[in-house]
């Protein structure tokens, strides 16, 4: 089971806007490894596949990179697996 495409696109641009909006607030790597070890640990809503959430269809990873919205630190999980981080 996955995400359909198009609710993927919608949920990275409706995120995006936000993130514009804030400022584009960045994650330190060990907020970013918090947040990865929660989805991959403990969040039934993981896709191990593909790396990616079965809730809003973003992907998740240890990455710093910008396709990242663990990376985004104004982002929240969709089931309050954890929080924005307040900068």
């Amino acid at each position: 089971m996955s995400v359909p495409f198009h609710i993927k696109l919608k949920n990275f641009f409706k995120s995006l806007w936000f993130h514009v909006g804030a400022g584009l607030p960045k994650c330190t790597q060990e907020q970013i490894n918090f947040r990865f070890s929660i989805c991959k640990n403990e969040c039934e809503w993981y896709n191990k596949e593909d790396s990616s959430c079965l809730q809003c269809g973003c992907n998740v990873s240890e990455k710093k990179i910008f396709m990242n919205k663990l990376a985004w630190a104004d982002q929240q999980c969709p089931v309050d697996k954890w929080q924005k981080v307040n900068k």
